[in-house]
C-alpha cells in the first residue's frame, strides 16, 4: 500500500551568498511498512544518522527558538517595572521570579577524552551516574579540575593532537562533557509554555529532557532557547546536556584568548502564557534639532494554542527615572490571530524633549509591555531600559545626538582568573567602574557577544559599545569563510543572533561583523542583512573596510593615523585595536591623541586589551627521590597514561638547583616518553640549550652537550632517527657522555655516537623536564621515569635501568606523587600559555591588559586616563596666570566639576585656590589663575597644577574623584642654584699601591681595587655607602619584546661581560690637589672580545664623574643594556625622589 501525503514543510534552501527560507509544497510518498518510522528532515528536527557537530555546516541548530531580545515574563505591569528598576549590581545577572527559575549551581558531571568514548546513554532515566563528579554551572570545566586550558593567539587548541581540515572537527582529542541535574516545574506553570535558555555554551551541545532529545546548538556566546513544553512533566524533571569542546563551528571561533569550554553562562527555565510576547524591538529617533523624539515599538506575538487564539492588545508604557508615566497614555497595539499563529505589531509615539542618553549622561527610561487578553486582563508583562539617542553618519563623521563622537576605548575579553569565562557580577561592576574612573567611554566586545549583564551595565553607567559577532577564523582567514557558500548560513546565524539579542540596548551603537576573519561576499551579505533590519546603527568590519560604514585598522603607527587625517577621507576612521598593552607599554599614546584631536575624520581608538588573561593555579611540586631531594615545580598535570604509576603532561622546572649544574666529563640523561606529532622541538630534559639537552627535533632524537674553548661555545650533537612506531607509543631515550664520546640510545639501542672529550660548560639556566627554558618550547609528550646521573651508565644499564637511585644519581623523578604547597611564600600563581601542558601555545601573549589578571591597576592605565581626559589646558601668558582651557566633552559643561589650582615650588604647595568655570561643551575659554608671583628660590622649579574633580557621588566614583589634571611649567625668572667652586673644595690625598688606590680627605674616602678594576669602597663622613663594587653591566631583566627581538641564547654573552671583565691597565693621575683621575682599561669576555674603558674623575667635594667607553667586538648581538651597578648596605632601602610620578612612568 502506498500513501500520498500532501504537506507544507519549512526548509532552508541555500543560494550563493544568501539563505532563503521557502515554503515548498511537498508530495511525500511513504510506504505503509515504514510510515510509522518516518521522520521529517530539515531545521527543527534531527536527521537520522547525522553528526551535527562534525563536518555538517548546514546544521548549526536543531529545534532552537528564533533569537530574540533579552526578556523575562512577569505576572503584571507593576512586577515588570519593579524588576527593571532593581539595581543589577545587587540583584545579579539573573534572579528567580514567578515565571523564571535559575538552574545555576551544582550539576553532576563526567568528562570523556573524545566523542568515541563518551557515555552515549547518559541521558536515559535509568542511567547510573552516581559515581560521577560534580561541576558548578556556570563555569568552564578546565577551571574546575577537568581537562586543561589552552592559550593560542590564533590556531586551534587541537593542533597539538591532530590537524583536521575544515570543516572537520577533531576526534582524537575533543573532550565531551556530560551534565545532568533535576529540576521541578512549579504548579503555577501548569498549562503554560515552558522554555529553557542557555546563555552561553562552548562550543556545541545536545539537550535531553526526561530522556527525550530536545535539540542541538552551536555558537559559544549567543543564547540558545528551546521549547520544553512537550517534554516536561509535573514534579521532578531530568535534564541532560552533552557539550563538545570543539565542533565544526569552532573554525569560526579562533580568537586570541585562553580556550575554555563548558556551560559558561547561566541556564534557566521560564514560563509564558499560551499567547506570548516572543520578541520586541524598541527604537528611538530624534528630530533635526536633536530635541524631541519618536519612540517606536514593535512586538512579535506568538500563539501556542491549538486553535485561533482570538484578539490581544499590547500596551507599551514609558516611565521616567521616578517610575512616573511619561506619556499621557500608553502606546496601544491590537492583534488578531485569525490568520496565523504569529503576528507583528508596530506603533510609535512622540516624546517631548526627553533626557538624552550618551556615555557622558546615560539617562534611561523604562518601557513596560503589557499583553492583555480580549477581556483586558494582563496575562504577561515584559520590560527593558530605553535610552533616547541618535547615532548617525553625516558628512564623513559619526555623530551621537548631533555631536562628533570620539571613541576613547578599550577592547575587553570576558575572563576571571578563578572562573575563566564565567565572569562574575563583581568582575563586571569593577570593570565598568574602573573604565569610567579612567576616562574610558567606549568598549569593543572582543570578539564575541558578552554576557547580557555587561550591556545592562554599559547602558546604566554610560559606555559606547561596538558589539561584535562571534566570528573569527584568524589562522585560516585566507580560506574561510571568504565567499564560500557553505559558510554563509552559519555566519549569517551568528550576526542575526547578535543583533536580535542585543538590539534594545542604547549603549550598542555599532555592529561588528567579526574579527580577523578575512574577506569575501559573506561579509557583504551579513552587512546587508544588518542595514535592512537595523538602520539605526552602523556596521564595522576591520577585515574588509569596504563593507563597513567606517574605515578601521589595527596597530597603525601615529604617523600613519595622522596621514589618514590629512587625506580627509570621506569615511570616518578608527583604530579598533592599538597600543598593545603588554608589559610596560602605552608609551606613544600622546602622539596618537595629538592626531585624533587635530583631524575631524579621526574618531578614536580601542586599546588592546582591558585585562590580562591568566588563571590562578595552585603551586604544585613533585619530589625527587635522589639524595638531593629536590622539589620540582609542576606546570601541567599528572596523567594516568604512563609507563608506570603516573606520568607528566606539561613541564617541571628546578630553580636554585646547583646539584644539576654538571660540568665534568660524565653525564647520563634518561627518560621514558610517549610523543605526539609536533612541528617544534620537543625537549624531554634540558638545562637551557647551552649546557645539556635530550630532545626530539623533527624526525630525530638529539642528545646535546655544550662546552667552552677560548671563551667560544662548542655544541656537540648525537642525533638518531626516530623509530617507525614513534608516535603515541612509549619509548625509552637516553644520552650518555663518558668523556670520550656521546651516545644516544632509543629503546635500548645505540642510535648515534659523536666523539667528544671536553668539560661540559656551565650555565645559570634551570633544568626543566618537558621544556627548554632558553628556547621557551615545550615537549609534546607524556614523560615518565626521568633520571640524571653525573656518571656514564653502561649499555647494559641502559637496557636494564637501575631500580633505585645510587650515589651518582642527581635526579630521580617518577611523577607518582604531586603535592600542593607554598613556594617562596606563594601558594598559587597566575598561569598562561604553556603552564597547563598545552605544548602548542603562545606563552604570555595573553597578558596584555591595562589591568593585571586580578584586576589590580597597571601603571600605564594612568597614562591612558590622562590622554583620554576631556579637558585641555595650554599656556597663554602663564607667568601672569593666563591659560586656555578647552572642554572636549560633547554634552557636559565644565561647571559640572570642581576645579582647583595649586602653584608648586618643586614639590611644595605655595599657593592654591578654587576656580568657577563656565565653559560649554566643545568650546574653550581664556582663564586667569589668581596667583601672586612668588619670591623665587635659587634653583627651584615652579609648576601650576590644575585639577577637575567630581562635586558629588556618582554610581562609579565618590565625591572628590579626580576626572582630569594638568601640570604646566611656570618659567619665572629664577636664580641658579649655587654650586661649590673648585677653589672652595678641600684637598685630596692620594695613596697609590700595587693593589689599590685610596683617595681621601676629611669628608670622603674612595678605594679603587686595581685587580677588580672597580671602586670597592666609598665612605662619606665615616659611613660606608657601598656593599658591592661599582662595576659595568650589560644585562637586565628580559622583557616580553626581547623574545622577538633578541636571540636570548646568544645575548647571554653579555650577561657576565661586566663581572667577568679582565683588567688590562689602571692609571692614576693627580689633575690638581683637589681633583684626581683614574683611567682603567678592560677586555670584556663577549663571544668576540670587546674593549671597555672607564675614566673616574674624583673631586674634593666627594663628587665622582665617570665616563665609560665601549667598543664591541664584531658581529655581536644586540646589547641588552649599558650601565653600571652597585649595592648599598642595609639601612638605605628607602628612597625619596623629586620627579615624575607617583606611578611608574617614562622618565
Amino acid at each position: 500500500m502506498v500513501y500520498l501525503v500532501y504537506t507544507y514543510i519549512n526548509i532552508n534552501i541555500r543560494k550563493e551568498g544568501s539563505n532563503v527560507r521557502r515554503k515548498l509544497l511537498c508530495i511525500v510518498v511513504i510506504l505503509a511498512c515504514v510510515l510509522s518510522s518516518f521522520q521529517g528532515l530539515g531545521i527543527g528536527t534531527f536527521a537520522a544518522a547525522t553528526t551535527e557537530w562534525n563536518n555538517n555546516l548546514d546544521v548549526f541548530q536543531v529545534n532552537r527558538e528564533k533569537a530574540h531580545a533579552t526578556l523575562v515574563p512577569y505576572t503584571s505591569t507593576e512586577e515588570a517595572l519593579a524588576a527593571a528598576n532593581t539595581d543589577i549590581e545587587k540583584s545579579g545577572i539573573r534572579v528567580d521570579s514567578t515565571y523564571l527559575k535559575l538552574l545555576d549551581g551544582t550539576w553532576k558531571f563526567n568528562l570523556s577524552s573524545n566523542p568515541e568514548v563518551r557515555p552515549v546513554d547518559f541521558h536515559k532515566d535509568n542511567y547510573d551516574y552516581s559515581k560521577w563528579g560534580t561541576i558548578e554551572v556556570p563555569g568552564d570545566w578546565q577551571t574546575q579540575g577537568y581537562d586543561h586550558p589552552v592559550y593560542k593567539n590564533y590556531g586551534h587548541g587541537w593542533i597539538t593532537y591532530e590537524r583536521p581540515e575544515p570543516p572537520n572537527a577533531p576526534t582524537k582529542y575533543n573532550p565531551v562533557g556530560s551534565y545532568r541535574r533535576t529540576f521541578t516545574i512549579p504548579d503555577s506553570w501548569d498549562g503554560r509554555q515552558v522554555f529553557i535558555s542557555f546563555q552561553g555554551v562552548s562550543s556545541a551541545f545536545y539537550l535531553w529532557v526526561n530522556g527525550q532529545k530536545v535539540g542541538y546548538s552551536e555558537n559559544s556566546y549567543n543564547p540558545a532557547d528551546f521549547d520544553l513544553t512537550k517534554y516536561i512533566k509535573k514534579g521532578e524533571n531530568t535534564i541532560a546536556v552533552e557539550v563538545y569542546r570543539w565542533c565544526d563551528g569552532s573554525w569560526l571561533e579562533d580568537q586570541d584568548q585562553i580556550r575554555l569550554s563548558g556551560i559558561i553562562r547561566s541556564v534557566f527555565v521560564y514560563s509564558t502564557p499560551k499567547v506570548h510576547i516572543r520578541d520586541f524591538k524598541v527604537t528611538t529617533d530624534l528630530d533635526a534639532d536633536y530635541k524631541n523624539a519618536v519612540l517606536a515599538v514593535k512586538a512579535d506575538l506568538k500563539s501556542y494554542a491549538e486553535k485561533n487564539a482570538g484578539t490581544y492588545t499590547v500596551d507599551a508604557t514609558l516611565y521616567d527615572e521616578n517610575s512616573k508615566p511619561v506619556l499621557s497614555k500608553p502606546i496601544t497595539m491590537n492583534g488578531d490571530f485569525s490568520k496565523g499563529s504569529e503576528i507583528a505589531l508596530t506603533q510609535s509615539a512622540k516624546v517631548e524633549n526627553p533626557k538624552k542618553w550618551s556615555a557622558e549622561q546615560p539617562n534611561l527610561y523604562t518601557l513596560v509591555l503589557s499583553l492583555k487578553d480580549s477581556k483586558g486582563n494582563v496575562i504577561e508583562a515584559e520590560s527593558c531600559k530605553v535610552g533616547f539617542r541618535k547615532f548617525e553618519l553625516k558628512k564623513g563623521q559619526m555623530l551621537i545626538n548631533g555631536k562628533p563622537i570620539m571613541f576613547k576605548g578599550t577592547n575587553r575579553h570576558e575572563i576571571d582568573p578563578y572562573k575563566g569565562k564565567a565572569v562574575t557580577m563583581d568582575d563586571m561592576v569593577k570593570d565598568v567602574t574602573l573604565m569610567k574612573q579612567f576616562n574610558i567611554n567606549a568598549v569593543r566586545l572582543s570578539h564575541y557577544p558578552n554576557n547580557v549583564a555587561w550591556l545592562e551595565l554599559c547602558d546604566k553607567y554610560g559606555l559606547y559599545v561596538i558589539d561584535e559577532a562571534n566570528l573569527e577564523s584568524h589562522g585560516d582567514r585566507d580560506r574561510l569563510p571568504t565567499s564560500d557558500p557553505k559558510w554563509t548560513n552559519v555566519c549569517l546565524d551568528r550576526i542575526q543572533s547578535l543583533v536580535e539579542t542585543d538590539k534594545n540596548h542604547p549603549s550598542v551603537i555599532i555592529w561588528s561583523l567579526g574579527n580577523e576573519a578575512g574577506q569575501g561576499k559573506i561579509f557583504h551579505t551579513m552587512a546587508d542583512w544588518i542595514r535592512k533590519n537595523d538602520p539605526t546603527r552602523l556596521v564595522h568590519y576591520e577585515g574588509e573596510n569596504i563593507v563597513g560604514d567606517m574605515d578601521s585598522a589595527m596597530y597603525s603607527d601615529p604617523k600613519d593615523v595622522a596621514l589618514r587625517g590629512k587625506l580627509a577621507t570621506q569615511k570616518p576612521f578608527i583604530l579598533c585595536e592599538y597600543v598593545h598593552a603588554m608589559g610596560n607599554s602605552l608609551g606613544g599614546l600622546k602622539e596618537y591623541w595629538d592626531a585624533f584631536d587635530k583631524y575631524r575624520n579621526l574618531q578614536g581608538a580601542f586599546v588592546w586589551d582591558w585585562v590580562d588573561q591568566a588563571l590562578w593555579e595552585k603551586v604544585t611540586t613533585t619530589p625527587d627521590l635522589s639524595k638531593n631531594n629536590l622539589k620540582g615545580l609542576v606546570f601541567g598535570k599528572p596523567v594516568d597514561d604512563s609507563k608506570s604509576g603516573k606520568a607528566l603532561k606539561g613541564y617541571v622546572v628546578f630553580h636554585d638547583a646547583p646539584q644539576l649544574n654538571v660540568t665534568g666529563k660524565q653525564l647520563t640523561l634518561s627518560a621514558w616518553v610517549k610523543p605526539r606529532a609536533y612541528e617544534n622541538a620537543s625537549p624531554f630534559i634540558a638545562k637551557g640549550n647551552t649546557q645539556y639537552v635530550l630532545q626530539q627535533k623533527g624526525t630525530k632524537v638529539e642528545f646535546i652537550v655544550n662546552s667552552m674553548k677560548n671563551n667560544k661555545p662548542i655544541r656537540r650533537v648525537a642525533g638518531g632517527k626516530i623509530t617507525s612506531d614513534w608516535y603515541e607509543k612509549w619509548h625509552h631515550v637516553a644520552g650518555v657522555y663518558d668523556g670520550k664520546a656521546m651516545r644516544l640510545y632509543i629503546d635500548g639501542k645505540v642510535a648515534a655516537t659523536t666523539d667528544f672529550s671536553d668539560n661540559i660548560a656551565p650555565n645559570s639556566v634551570p633544568v626543566c623536564i618537558g621544556r627548554d627554558y632558553d628556547a621557551d618550547v615545550l615537549a609534546n609528550a607524556n614523560i615518565d621515569n626521568v633520571r640524571i646521573y653525573d656518571r656514564a651508565l653502561s649499555e647494559s644499564e641502559i637496557k636494564n635501568p637501575p631500580k633505585t637511585p645510587d650515589k651518582n644519581t642527581l635526579l630521580w623523578m617518577d611523577f607518582d606523587s604531586f603535592k600542593h604547597q607554598s613556594h617562596n611564600g606563594y601558594s598559587e600563581y597566575l598561569a598562561y600559555g604553556g603552564d597547563w601542558g598545552d605544548a602548542m601555545n603562545d606563552d604570555n601573549f595573553c597578558a596584555d591588559g591595562l589591568l593585571n589578571a586580578d584586576r589590580t591597576i597597571k601603571p600605564q592605565l594612568y597614562e591612558l586616563k590622562h590622554c583620554y581626559r576631556n579637558t585641555r589646558v595650554s599656556a597663554v601668558d602663564i607667568v601672569n596666570g593666563k591659560l586656555e582651557i578647552a572642554n572636549k566633552n560633547l554634552f557636559t559643561n565644565l561647571s559640572a566639576y570642581d576645579a582647583s589650582w595649586k602653584l608648586m615650588e618643586d614639590d611644595k604647595v605655595i599657593q592654591e585656590g578654587q576656580l568657577k568655570l563656565d565653559i560649554a561643551p566643545l568650546s574653550g575659554k581664556t582663564v586667569t589663575i589668581p596667583f601672586s608671583k612668588p619670591k623665587t628660590k635659587p634653583g627651584a622649579e615652579y609648576w601650576l597644577n590644575l585639577s577637575f574633580t567630581l562635586p558629588g557621588d556618582t554610581i562609579w566614583a565618590k565625591k572628590g574623584h579626580e576626572v582630569s589634571a594638568e601640570q604646566l611649567s611656570v618659567p619665572f625668572d629664577t636664580p641658579d642654584k649655587p654650586v661649590m667652586k673648585l677653589s672652595d673644595m678641600p684637598k685630596l690625598d692620594v695613596a697609590d699601591t700595587k693593589a689599590s688606590i685610596t683617595i681621601k680627605n676629611s669628608d670622603v674616602q674612595v678605594t679603587f681595587d686595581k685587580g677588580k678594576g672597580s671602586i670597592t669602597s666609598y665612605k662619606y663622613k665615616g659611613t660606608e655607602l657601598l656593599s658591592s663594587p661599582l662595576q659595568p653591566t650589560f644585562w637586565r631583566a628580559l622583557t616580553d619584546n626581547d623574545k622577538n627581538k633578541l636571540d636570548v641564547t646568544v645575548a647571554r654573552a653579555w650577561q657576565n661581560a661586566g663581572s667577568g671583565r679582565v683588567v688590562k691597565s689602571v692609571e692614576v693621575k693627580k689633575v690638581s690637589d683637589k681633583v684626581t683621575r683614574i683611567v682603567a682599561n678592560y677586555t670584556l669576555p663577549t663571544i668576540k672580545d670587546s674593549q671597555y674603558s672607564s675614566i673616574y674623575t674624583i673631586y674634593g667635594s666627594g663628587d665622582i664623574y665617570i665616563t665609560n667607553t665601549l667598543k664591541p667586538g664584531q658581529n655581536l648581538p644586540q646589547i641588552p643594556a649599558i650601565g653600571m651597578q652597585m649595592s648599598m648596605p642595609a639601612g638605605f632601602e628607602n628612597i625619596k625622589w623629586y620627579g615624575r610620578g607617583p606611578q611608574e612612568n617614562y622618565w
